[in-house]
């Protein structure tokens, strides 16, 4: 059966909102009408949808129906699977998967569902869409695992091999309240994981290798260790001497700043702080509370040191 598919341009923005639902008007008057007369149902295209975001996109009629013999489509999902094509090194010591490269001894993040068996019962929440979500795990890579031979390695085959680095909110509610942000506890526990496990890859050193620039913005995916953390015994014990925390093979931003080290040339600061302010919102808050929400959001960065309005209830 052959449909005929009328393809339908409609302007984006704002401003052509109140158009583009005049329109919609129209045509849904106009569906109903030929239902009543029995008349067959048009069928027509104007957006293109993308399931994986959940949103929609003009359409790309550059590339639709060129008469050429091939299907736009395709050439962009092989170019998408072309892209995010894992591999492995031939020494097993690094591969690449969604086009980043890992290498043994990276830090990397893990879904933290992977361990969503520890402290179960524990947690208490406000309600809200929130409740239940957690961080991702920190953990290092040891041993890249792949599959023997004929199997081809793949990201759902390969395992790795990491060593876990616990958060204070891994350990107790109290330790949330009183600790960094960017603190980190190792440990000697090891997981075997799948790499479809790896969200992403960050950055693990001593408190004194961090950036010294104070710049009102968090480096971000970098963290410090300072401690050793037993899960077992519950313990935490300064971390000893002949633990060393290793830099990442991969080179980068990370490079820089480990090369800088305790050195900041005068004026820095207020370049990041400038930076820093160029992005800021500019709020003026009204709070009933203690005002730790305006204060979050200014040592973060995000908003400037404005007029604080202290409400009563």
């Amino acid at each position: 059966m052959h449909v005929v598919v009328d393809i339908r341009l409609r302007p984006w923005g704002h401003q052509h909102r109140k158009m583009n639902a005049n329109a919609d008007k129209v045509d849904k008057a106009r569906a109903e009408e030929r239902k009543n007369k029995g008349l067959e149902t048009e069928v027509y295209c104007k957006s293109l949808y993308w399931p994986e975001r959940g949103v929609f996109f003009s359409l790309p009629i550059n590339c639709m129906g060129l008469g050429s013999g091939t299907c736009s489509s395709c050439n962009t999902v092989k170019d998408h699977n072309e892209k995010y094509n894992f591999t492995v090194n031939s020494s097993k010591s690094s591969f690449v998967y969604k086009e980043t490269e890992y290498s043994v001894h990276d830090y990397i993040y893990v879904s933290p569902h992977r361990f969503a068996t520890e402290r179960v019962g524990h947690e208490t929440f406000k309600g809200g869409r929130n409740v239940g979500l957690k961080a991702f795990a920190i953990c290092q890579l040891l041993e890249i695992v792949v599959p023997k031979a004929p199997k081809q390695p793949d990201n759902s085959s390969t395992e790795v091999k990491v060593r876990r680095f616990y958060r204070p909110e891994d350990i107790s509610d109290v330790k949330v309240y009183c600790s960094d942000i960017r603190e980190v506890y190792y440990s000697e526990v090891t997981h075997t994981l799948l790499v479809e496990a790896i969200e992403g890859r960050c950055e693990v050193r001593k408190k004194s290798d961090l950036p010294s620039c104070d710049a009102p913005t968090i480096y971000e995916h970098m963290f410090f260790c300072e401690c050793l953390y037993d899960p077992h015994k519950g313990s935490l014990k300064q971390l000893p001497p002949n633990i060393k925390l290793r830099f990442s093979a991969a080179k980068g931003a990370s490079d820089s700043l480990r090369k800088n080290k305790g050195k900041c040339i005068k004026g820095e600061n207020d370049l990041g702080a400038e930076k820093s302010k160029e992005n800021c919102l500019a709020t003026l808050d009204i709070f009933a509370g203690c005002g730790g929400l305006s204060e979050g959001l200014q040592q973060s960065g995000t908003k400037s040191n404005g007029q604080w309005e202290r409400g009563r209830t």
